[in-house]
């Protein structure tokens, strides 16, 4: 560790260093100043996830860029670089980088109110607003693939080759429900191949948990967790604020009948995030929005389902049906997302009537 702080210009002796958050990709690590206030976050990259960590420091630091130029005012949770003026240390095959901590702020992992959920919302829309115009002709993927549906219902249809008969058995009714829907991976492929559909720079994991709260006026400060900003579409930002924040359980619960797309919550989402980019959206963005929750649940049901049938490979499992259970709770999401579509509808075309 003396090391690694030395790169940025930090003595390791002036810092007490403590695990710091509830992520489980990387390894994160809150550094407070014994002599003065300042404090920092300092973060290992997890390269079995991230397989070319300077792609997250070009990705930022391009954003970073462009933030400070044209919106100065704007809470940004930039870069600290080295020394040698580098993003990132590299020091014996890890990868690490160094941010500011953000004084005052605080984080929630379950919403309690669709006040917090509206502006959760707004700070992921005001992040993409103020990158609208942002050039991301050099830059890529941090993750490839990460939100390519097409892609990840060929990664399903692949596990059913090599499935046990006994995990195809059980997971019988998933397997029959993914083909039932493959629609959705025809008006993804639809929206990809649209020549009008812009890319923007997105956040690409919009979970509550993501977003800094302030302590005194518990209104949103900044957006933080930024490893997958990157290029993509809006559906993948406001899709995962739907799949992950409309429901009273979470992705875990084996709860069912409790799993529910809670429509004031879907409201507030939607005003909280189209509100703050509604006049930079295209006809064709417009159009998607209502798509953009199915898009996000049916395709984590398609990664859990495909976990499931590849013998939990990817996802950490508690128990042998945990990936099962998960694939169950987000098909029982969709089903209900289904059932209120209409009215979900109605909420969106009302946002784009009113001033």
């Amino acid at each position: 560790m003396e090391k690694i702080l030395e790169a940025f210009g930090l003595c390791n002796a002036e810092f007490k260093i403590k695990e710091f958050g509830s992520g489980h990709i990387n390894s994160t690590y809150l550094l407070e100043s014994q002599s003065s206030e300042d404090k920092y976050i300092l973060q290992k990259i997890n390269v079995n996830v991230f397989k070319n960590p300077y792609i997250i420091a070009q990705n930022i630091g391009n954003t970073s860029d462009f933030l400070k130029r044209n919106h100065p005012e704007y809470l940004f949770i930039h870069q600290i670089q080295t020394k040698d003026k580098q993003d990132i240390f590299e020091h014996e095959n890890e990868f690490w980088r160094l941010t500011q901590f953000i004084p005052n702020s605080y984080s929630i992992n379950t919403l309690d109110n669709p006040e917090m959920a509206f502006d959760a919302a707004k700070a992921f829309g005001l992040l993409a607003k103020n990158l609208h115009g942002m050039d991301l002709g050099d830059l890529q993927p941090s993750i490839p693939g990460f939100h390519d549906l097409a892609w990840r219902y060929e990664q399903f249809e692949e596990s059913l080759t090599a499935a046990t008969e006994a995990r195809k058995k059980k997971a019988k009714d998933e397997i029959d429900f993914c083909f039932a829907n493959k629609n959705l991976v025809e008006t993804y492929k639809n929206i990809v191949s649209d020549e009008t559909y812009p890319i923007r720079m997105m956040h690409h994991d919009t979970k509550i948990n993501n977003v800094l709260f302030d302590k005194t006026t518990n209104k949103s400060l900044a957006v933080c967790d930024l490893d997958t900003l990157m290029p993509g579409r809006i559906i993948s930002d406001l899709g995962d604020m739907v799949r992950t924040s409309t429901s009273a359980e979470s992705e875990e619960s084996i709860n069912f009948s409790e799993v529910k797309v809670r429509e004031e919550y879907f409201e507030a989402l939607v005003k909280g995030y189209v509100g703050e980019l509604k006049s930079h959206l295209t006809a064709s963005e417009k159009q998607s929005l209502i798509f953009a929750g199915p898009f996000m649940i049916y395709m984590q049901g398609l990664r859990f389902l495909a976990d499931y049938l590849n013998n939990d490979i990817y996802y950490p499992v508690k128990y042998p049906e945990h990936n099962l259970n998960r694939a169950i709770n987000q098909r029982v999401l969709l089903e209900d997302y289904y059932s209120k579509e209409v009215k979900f509808a109605e909420i969106i075309e009302n946002i784009f009537l009113s001033n």
